[in-house]
Parts: structure tokens; sequence; C-alpha cells
């Protein structure tokens, strides 16, 4: 009697085959904390066939392509910074070791593009190859380049796979938070141990010195603060309207809705990606306003949603100038809305919702208070955190506590820009900031023959604690106002272009020494520059060398045992004169030489030369 054959659900047998040794390497390239949710979406992907011969091949082409995407070739994502070390010493060497075979320019060019696609790296970009030759042998340049390429890698999949939103991790993963926070560990203990010292013989630690600098995130909120309140007092001066907008990024863009539900229409863009967006569409708005007349300063500050996406959040302040082609309009500030919304709702202009929350916008009542008040909670979010951690749509982010360390909200925000590149506080119109932190450097000695102007500038830009406050106003009233065009400014930055021997050879910096007046012509007001130099530490904990032994036998007793046979050398290449030099000159640059050795005669020989 035949036994009557079972045969498991459909959905078991998906399960199976995904769980199977079968299926195993094709999940081998993912780290573990993805494959439980890799499997579950690629079951709803098999899930309409019954068919083993039509569900298989459906899993293995959707983790392969999830693999091509989020996990790049030759990287381990689930390293710790230890092994991106080491994998940095093995890939400077194994570049090193393919150069050494090189036989020209254009062969030590295919190596390291070879070898930097292994790793999923983009080659440096210079003219010179000595400088891109330095820069490859270097485990410094890669560990850099690894550190970035794998953080993002792993960020960018957790939130392809719901690990980034507002019910689960939000605006970072736990994991890019961690890696910030132990990065930030790193960089403050290297910054503490490392003295230096100027030419006045004063010692200090980088650590005290970035304290004074904007890098203290307490300086960093109040100059942000002091310039936000300055252009406010120039708008009320001149009568100005301002507006805040918060622009946001089409539904393509966010992978999470706020229920913790993927987004259907999710195209897979990064955070980095939808902030070029909102970067190019508020490019071509600012330059149509131009084209209309419309003048405008202010700042932007950009934040994330729960799910990583970016959103933008705009102060402006607008004016007509004296190209304002519809004069007919008295309500400037309803013109350039309205140009706005054009270009918010520019791409994937049909899409539910889009209208109603792509630009939100609020006109700025002088009578209510202060226009720095709709601003100043999102600096304090982003900067050094608030009371309560709102999202833009009104949810409460709270702390969270992995192992002993607390994840705040806003070190959550901090990771998210680190990882990703983003800029989050920038300053549209007005003068230059650099302008403003320069005349802080000039002593008031140097300013006995100064014009006026040059005078009011650094009055301005001095602050005397308990006495006086330094005044954005009064220092963009004294640059020409709000709208001044670079080329129009007063006061400029002197600079100076000096040649620096650095890590990877000789670069051109340009470096300022001072200002300029466009009042004095040909005189430069210097400032206060120390030339610092490291200090080697000294004393018991600081740079403590232990001495370890050779060995850990006593070689007296042991026979000499003879050296080993050399390998016979690799034959010299045949190649022309001008390859052998360009090679040469390659190495030459990273202090290093070719082996084996290339010989160039005094006078090569030049067909046609008759010799």
């Amino acid at each position: 009697m035949q036994s009557k054959q079972i045969e498991l659900p459909v959905t078991q047998r998906h399960e199976l085959f995904l769980r199977s040794g079968h299926f195993a390497p094709e999940l081998a390239g993912i780290p573990f904390k993805w494959r439980n949710r890799v499997i579950g979406q690629a079951m709803q992907k098999m899930s309409w066939s019954s068919w083993n011969k039509v569900y298989e091949s459906i899993a293995v082409s959707y983790v392969r392509e999830f693999a091509a995407q989020y996990v790049p070739a030759g990287v381990d994502l689930s390293q710790d910074d230890a092994d991106i070390v080491a994998t940095a010493e093995r890939a400077a060497a194994g570049v090193v070791k393919m150069l050494w075979t090189a036989t020209s320019s254009v062969h030590a060019l295919q190596i390291m593009e070879c070898e930097c696609a292994s790793y999923g790296i983009e080659m440096p970009e210079f003219e010179e190859q000595a400088d891109v030759v330095a820069r490859v042998i270097d485990a410094r340049w890669w560990r850099r380049q690894l550190r970035k390429k794998v953080k993002r890698a792993f960020e960018a999949g957790n939130i392809r796979l719901g690990y980034v939103n507002y019910r689960g991790e939000p605006y970072a993963s736990n994991d890019a938070v961690l890696s910030r926070l132990a990065q930030n560990r790193r960089n403050a203990a290297a910054l503490a141990a490392t003295l230096v010292q100027n030419e006045n013989g004063q010692q200090f630690s980088i650590a005290e010195l970035a304290e004074k600098t904007t890098a203290n995130k307490a300086i960093r909120r109040g100059e942000l603060m002091l310039r936000i309140n300055g252009f406010e007092q120039i708008a009320r001066e001149c009568g100005d309207q301002g507006i805040f907008i918060t622009w946001t990024c089409p539904s393509r863009f966010h992978a999470t809705h706020h229920s913790g539900k993927s987004n259907q229409k999710y195209d897979g863009s990064t955070p980095r990606e939808a902030n070029a967006y909102l970067g190019k569409m508020t490019s071509l708005c600012r330059s149509a306003l131009a084209r209309r007349g419309i003048g405008l300063y202010g700042f932007r500050i950009a934040e994330p949603h729960h799910d990583g996406c970016p959103h933008w959040h705009l102060l402006l302040f607008v004016r007509p100038t004296a190209t304002y082609k519809t004069t007919h309009l008295q309500d400037v500030a309803g013109r350039a809305i309205r140009i706005m919304k054009r270009y918010a709702w520019r791409v994937d202009r049909g899409e539910p919702g889009a209208f109603a929350r792509r630009l939100d916008v609020k006109r700025i009542d002088w009578s209510k208070g202060s226009a720095a008040g709709y601003i100043a909670k999102y600096v304090a979010k982003n900067i050094d955190g608030v009371d309560t951690h709102k999202t833009k749509e009104g949810y409460v982010v709270t702390p969270e506590v992995e192992g002993e360390i607390e994840l705040t909200p806003s070190a959550r925000v901090e990771s998210w820009a680190a990882c990703w590149g983003i800029r989050q506080f920038q300053q549209w119109g007005g003068a230059p900031v650099t302008v403003w932190r320069e005349l802080r450097r000039i002593k008031e000695d140097m300013l006995n023959e100064a014009p006026p102007v040059m005078r009011r500038a650094w009055d301005a830009v001095q602050k005397i604690d308990g006495e006086k406050r330094a005044c954005w106003a009064e220092y963009l009233r004294a640059q020409g106002g709000a709208l001044v065009p670079r080329k129009d400014l007063t006061i400029t930055l002197a600079k100076d272009e000096k040649t620096v021997i650095g890590r990877y050879g000789e670069t051109q910096r340009v470096t300022p020494y001072g200002v300029r007046c466009s009042q004095l012509i040909g005189v430069v007001f210097k400032s206060v520059r120390h030339t610092w130099t490291p200090v080697a530490a000294t004393g018991a904990g600081v740079g403590v060398g232990v001495a370890v032994p050779r060995t850990r036998v006593n070689n007296c007793t042991h026979p000499v045992q003879p050296a080993p046979a050399r390998p016979p050398a690799p034959p010299v290449p045949d190649l022309s004169d001008l390859d052998k030099t360009d090679v040469i000159n390659a190495w030459a640059a990273v202090n290093a030489c070719p082996h084996p050795r290339l010989i160039v005669p005094d006078n090569p020989h030049h067909e046609g030369n008759g010799t």
C-alpha cells in the first residue's frame, strides 16, 4: 500500500527553502541583523508562486539585487572599527605589493583602479599620478574611506529594511549612534592627549583650544542665534517681510510611514540623495527669485524626519530690489511663496498630499513677537537638545538606553548628519561670517589709521563678557547691508597662497592673514595668528612607551642556522626610457623607488637625433 504524500503549505515551503543550506550562500554577505527581514521581504516576493522552480529563482534574484545595492563589494558590514583598521592596513599593503609589478604609468593606474574597486571605493582624482599613489598606499586614507563606506552602506540598509523610524530607532539607527559616540570618545581622548605650543611658549592641549571655538556646542548655538537676531534687526529696520518655510521631499524619498509600515513608493534613495534634491530645488528657486528682482536673506536648517529623510526649515526675509519686475504687486512675500511652491511641486506633482505637505509656509507677524522664536527650537534641538524633542509631525522622541549608554535625540540627529555628510546650518545672503571671525583676531592698535567704516565693523564683532555684546546687525550695516553682493563688500579677507608640506607631499594652501578695507587700498590689517607645534608628552600615564623583548627564548644555546636563500631578483622590465622616467617619478614623490631598479641613462637615446 502506497503511503499518501503529504505536501506542506506554500508558505512553509518558501521559508524552508530560504533557511536551507542550499540558500545559505546567498545570505552569506548579509549582516546577521538584516537576515530575518531580508527573508521576510523575499517571502513577500515569492508569495504568489507555488512552483519551486519559480519561487526559488525569485528569492535568489531579490537577495542578489539587495546585496548588490546595500552590501559593497569586498566589504564586510559586520566588522567593527578594529576590523576596519586591519582591513585598511591589508588594502594599503596590497596596493604597494601590486605596484611593484607595474610596468608603466598606465599599468599602475589600472592596478590602483582595480584595488579600489575591489573594496567598493572610488579612486582619488588628482592631476598628478604621484598624488594618487601617495593616497592609495596610505593605510590612513583607506581607513577613512572604509569607515565612510561601511557606515553609509549599513545605515542605508537599516533604512531600507525599516529599522529607522519613529516606532523603532528614530532619525538614525542605534548602530550609527553608537559608532558616532565611540568616534567622539576616541577623538576627545586624542585631542586631550595632544599638546601644542605656540611661538610665545604657551602650551595647551588641542581639546582646550577646541573649547574656545565653534566646536564647543554652546558657542556654536550662541553664534547662530546672534546672527539670526542680527538678520531680524535688519529686517525690522528695512521693513522686510518674513516667512518661515518647511520644505519636504516627495514620498519616494521616505522609506517608512509613522505606523512603522514600509512605504511602497520608496525608491531606495539615501538621505544624502534626498538632501541633494532639496539643494537643487532651492537653488533653482533662488535663481528664479533673483531674476524677478526679489532679494532674500536668512538661514536654513536641515534636520531628519523620523525615518532619516531630511527636510529643511527656512527663516527668510524678502524685499524688492531695484530690478523688481512686478512692481504692481506690493506683497513681495506672497510672490516669493508662489514661486517656491512652483518648485516644491515640480517633481511628482500628482501624488496625493503633495500640495498640502510638500511646502508649509507661515508668515511672520511682527506684532506677535520675535522671528527668531520660529527657528530657535530647531537650532537647539539639532545641537545640544531641548526638553521636548518633537518630530515634524508632532510625535515626541524620548531618550533611550543601549547598555550603559544613553542615546539622546540630539545625539541621534548629530550622528545622522555626520553619517551622511549633511550640513545642518547654512546662512543665505548677508556678509560672510569668515570676515566676522577674522576681524576678531585683529588687535585694536592696528586700527590707528583705519577708516571709520573699518573701526565700525571691528567694534561690532568685539565681545566683552558682562559689558558688551557683539552685534551682527551692526556688522552687516558696515559691510553694506543684508543683500550686499560679494564684489561690493566693504571689508574682505586678505589671503596668502603658500606651499605646505603635508602628509601627501607639497600642496598649495590659501590662508587668510588679515582683512582689507575698500576705502584704504593697498593696506592690510593683519590678524594675530599663532604658529602651533606639537609637544612631546612627558610624565606617567601620558605617552609611556613599553619595551618588549625581541624573542621569548635565549638564543645563546641554539645552533646558528644558515640564512634562507633569497629568491632570484625579478628581471628588469623592458620599457622605453619615457615609461621608466614616469614610473621613477611617481615612486620618488612618495619617497620610494621601484624594484626591480629601473635605470635611465643621462643622455637617453632619441630616434632621429643621429646618435
